[in-house]
Formats: structure tokens, C-alpha cells, sequence
């Protein structure tokens, strides 16, 4: 059975014991169901995996047991970042956690002609991400920038790729020779960028690509193009 993996946002002792966070504590005891005497995984982001285990509970309280340290990498060797116009709450959950399982490097929130409104949830976002990192198994979290302005974005990620999601574009991945070591990926909001946006994106150096005859949701867009990148060059075989 696999042993339950649980985020801590602070620094991890060997052989140190402590009583687990409120919210944390909540998890393991209320939703995971778990008892003294059972195993668990913590991880901080660090890259490592710390083996533990439940040494008592009382109520809403579970103190655990830190054994031991184990660096463990689980990323791809292919940097990915994701430039993402805000989508509505819950398309942008599944965004986020689509991303992160499929080992996206770097998350930076956009704000484009067709997000205004929309209010930015930061502090959901990384919780989003926290969670995707203790179920996919990633020691290490990805980067999640603050909210930015399309155009600063374009203007200062630096890759040697650089796609945006355009349908209609006439240009295939299979078509690019050389191996990329790290891709930039650009996907709008719901309705997408508009016509102004998509040319300032090509004019700095992005290449458009269609993703097929059918027309995906915003949220599904980051899944299908991380799907595709990693096959090509990163570690899905």
C-alpha cells in the first residue's frame, strides 16, 4: 500500500518530533483516517522525501516522527514555463493541477484583455499546487510567479522555445530539429488572447501551434500541450 504523502510549508528534523499543523492535522486525522502507529511522508518542497510515522493523537491533534531524509527526483530534465491567462476558479484549479503532475517547472498567472475581473487567488493557487505535488508524487514544488501583465511576460521569459496555443496556425512540433532544454508555453483565458495579443506574442519570438480539429477548453489546454512536450522532449516515453 502506498504510504500517505502530506506538504508541510516549514523545515523538516531527522529524529525530531512535533505536533503536525491545524490544517495538516485536519487532513491526516479527519479526511486520510489516519491512526497512531501509521506511516507517513512528509515533504516541504525541498526535493526530499522524509519518512515518518503517527506516534499519538489526541482529538485534533497528531503528533508525528520524522526517521529519516531521502533526496528523491522526481522532475523532468525538461524546463517548462507556463505563462496562463486567469481562468475562473475552478477551470484554474484543474489547470494549476494538470500542470503540476505533468511536471510544468514554472507557473506565472497572466492578466490579459479577456481576464479583467477576474480576482487572482494566490494564496488558493499554491495550495492548489501543494496538494497536485502530495498526490503526483513531485518532492519539489513549481514555481508559481506573481500575477503579471501579458506583455511583461512575453517580453522577459527566455527559452529556447517558445510556443502559444493559436488555432489555425499551420506549425507542428514534430517540425522542430533540434532538442529543446527548456520550452516557454503561452495559454489564454477562457475566449482566449485576442488577435493584438497572439501577434505581440509571435512578434517576441513565440511560435504558434494548433493543437487539432477539435476545440479544447482553457483549462484542458495546459494538460494537452504539457502532455505533448514532455513526450517529445522531457520524460513521458
Amino acid at each position: 500500500m502506498r504510504t500517505r504523502r502530506v506538504f508541510l510549508d516549514q523545515e523538516l528534523e531527522i529524529e525530531k518530533e512535533f505536533i503536525l499543523p491545524a490544517n495538516a492535522a485536519h487532513y491526516v486525522l479527519r479526511v486520510l483516517r489516519m491512526k497512531s502507529g501509521e506511516k507517513i511522508t512528509l515533504i516541504n518542497g525541498d526535493g526530499c522525501e522524509y519518512a515518518s510515522s503517527i506516534l499519538k493523537t489526541h482529538r485534533s491533534e497528531a503528533v508525528v516522527l520524522i526517521h529519516s531524509k531521502n533526496a528523491v527526483n522526481k522532475e523532468s530534465k525538461l524546463i517548462s514555463k507556463l505563462g496562463l491567462g486567469i481562468l475562473k476558479r475552478h477551470a484554474m484549479e484543474s489547470a494549476l493541477a494538470r500542470a503540476t503532475e505533468l511536471g510544468v517547472t514554472e507557473i506565472t498567472p497572466l492578466i490579459t484583455t479577456r481576464t479583467n475581473g477576474l480576482r487572482p487567488r494566490e494564496n488558493h493557487w499554491k495550495q492548489v499546487i501543494q496538494s497536485s505535488c502530495e498526490q503526483c508524487g513531485r518532492n519539489r514544488l513549481p514555481r508559481l510567479q506573481k500575477l503579471t501583465a501579458l506583455k511583461t511576460w512575453l517580453k522577459t521569459t527566455e527559452t529556447n522555445l517558445k510556443l502559444v496555443a493559436h488555432p489555425g496556425s499551420k506549425f507542428r512540433l514534430k517540425e522542430i530539429a533540434s532538442k529543446p532544454a527548456a520550452v516557454s508555453i503561452l495559454i489564454g483565458p477562457e475566449g482566449g488572447l485576442n488577435i493584438e495579443e497572439i501577434q505581440l506574442a509571435l512578434d517576441n519570438g513565440f511560435l504558434g501551434i494548433d493543437l487539432g480539429k477539435r476545440v479544447l477548453r482553457a483549462e484542458t489546454v495546459p494538460a494537452a500541450l504539457m502532455s505533448i512536450i514532455q513526450f517529445y522532449w522531457g520524460d513521458i516515453s
